[in-house]
């Protein structure tokens, strides 16, 4: 079974803002791996993968929206 973060801990992890994580769900520019009936977010290693990646394209100068349509191309 694939490790699972919860927010606070994936925040942690990561030291991206529990706020950052919310509103990357709300853009839908990263979702979570699972979102419970009660709303909340639990963060797998793809995910992790995929915030590094947006940290880097962040860092070399994309924007938010560059970065989501980046992302959705990929896939």
């Amino acid at each position: 079974m694939a490790k699972c973060w919860t927010i606070k801990e994936f925040s942690k992890l990561t030291s991206v803002t529990v706020r950052t994580l919310q509103y990357y769900d709300d853009e839908d520019i990263l979702k979570p791996h699972h979102k419970s009936y009660a709303g909340y977010r639990s963060y797998s290693e793809h995910e992790l993968l995929c915030l590094q990646k947006i940290n880097v394209l962040k860092y070399i100068g994309f924007n938010l929206k560059q970065i989501k349509a980046i992302l959705s191309n990929e896939s």
